[in-house]
């Protein structure tokens, strides 16, 4: 071995080790930084976490600084420079598709990536200790508006007659009613909110011969499931918290209209939402006890679009209701003027499902994913509504 090879090796082995040092404690300084900017568009104005600011962000001078535990980064068209100390464990990109080490320390750490794509205005990018990179870009899409949604994916159902799917509140589990087999099943899922990801984990009975829905209280202390097999709603205690073997079935009511199909509740559980294939209505009860479904009364209704209504789901904070219909195959959105009131309900617009027969929705936590459930395919759709923003590669 030469010493030319030598010294390239150890500079190899230097910038190795440049990526190792990430430690817990600064990946985090730095993705609260991400989280700030994030979220803001990417090409002017502040950036901000809670009530600190984080980034301030130039279009004019195409810059992007990041102040994060004495970490300063300046990200230009030509160049970069990084100080702070944390300035060793941050990448930033040179605005033609490459990826750098900024200087640190007056030791020159340097490192292209050849497949970060270009992005004009060059933005932050930073590598985890996982040695994940990642880049920003502006964000496009609106968040829980159906217009926005372009089809990602899609995974096979458990069962071969799937009626609904629900998450639990972090975007871990995954859970799927089936009929033929009259289980709920549930999921783990590694990569929150990603549905291909999604791992098989168990299984329960259902109460109902029939199970066409089901829903979370707000802490996954309770289970509910709804079923045309005998007309009722059902409620579970759940010891655990949204893990399905650990629930103990506790008691049921019967719904307003026969058929009944998805179900949702408001944000605080005061109401009770029902879809009726029987009646083509959304039902909306009052509830006095929270999530109790014996404290639940009858209060009003609305025709739905579809004439064949399988399912419903909520924005997260009631401004907007969701419906899913097998004839024709759409989901429908309404904008609501009194939250999670059904009364002031008002048809918006729709778009055409994957499969014919959809049966199923649901949201992520943030609403820039949607995803469907149809019994004809057998499969779990998955839907993008927003786009950019830090993204790994």
């Amino acid at each position: 071995m030469t010493e030319d090879d030598t010294q390239l090796e150890d500079r190899v082995e230097q910038l190795e080790e440049t990526i190792k040092k990430m430690l817990p404690s600064r990946r985090e300084a730095l993705g609260m930084g991400v989280a700030g900017l994030a979220g803001a568009s990417l090409m002017s104005g502040t950036a901000s976490a809670g009530s600190s600011q984080v980034g301030t962000i130039g279009s004019a001078s195409q810059q992007v600084d990041l102040f994060v535990e004495d970490l300063e980064i300046g990200d230009t068209v030509n160049g970069a420079s990084v100080s702070g100390a944390a300035a060793d464990e941050a990448l930033v990109s040179d605005g033609s598709g490459g990826l750098q080490f900024a200087q640190a320390g007056g030791v020159e750490e340097v490192s292209t990536f050849g497949n970060l794509p270009a992005i004009d205005p060059p933005q932050l990018a930073y590598v985890t200790g996982e040695q994940e990179y990642y880049y920003s870009r502006p964000l496009t899409g609106t968040p829980f508006d159906i217009q926005s949604a372009t089809f990602s994916t899609s995974i096979n159902t458990l069962d071969d007659n799937s009626f609904d799917i629900e998450w639990n509140d972090d975007g871990s589990r995954l859970y799927e009613v089936g009929s033929n087999g009259e289980n709920i099943n549930q999921y783990t899922v590694s990569t929150p909110y990603d549905i291909t990801s999604a791992s098989f984990q168990t299984s329960i009975n259902t109460q109902d011969t029939s199970p066409t829905g089901m829903a979370w209280n707000d802490n996954g202390s309770r289970l509910y499931e709804t079923g045309d097999g005998s007309d009722k709603i059902y409620q579970y205690t759940v010891s655990t918290p949204y893990d399905i073997t650990s629930a103990s079935f506790q008691t049921s009511i019967n719904t307003q209209d026969s058929r009944p199909r998805g179900m949702a509740w408001n944000d605080n559980g005061s109401r009770l939402y029902v879809v009726s294939w029987g009646a083509e209505n959304i039902n909306q009860y009052t509830v006095s006890t929270p999530y109790d479904i014996t404290s639940a009364s009858f209060q009003t209704s609305i025709n739905t679009q579809a004439q064949f209504p399988r399912g419903m789901a909520w924005n997260d904070n009631g401004s907007r209701l969701y419906e899913v219909g097998e004839g024709p195959g759409k989901i429908y959105q309404y904008t609501v003027s009194t939250p999670y009131d059904i009364t002031s309900a008002s048809f918006q617009t729709s778009i055409n499902t994957q499969d014919a027969a959809p049966f199923g929705i649901a949201w992520n936590d943030d609403g820039s994913r949607l995803y469907e459930v149809d019994k004809n395919e057998d499969q779990i759709y998955q839907y993008d509504l927003v786009s950019g923003g830090w993204e790994v590669f």
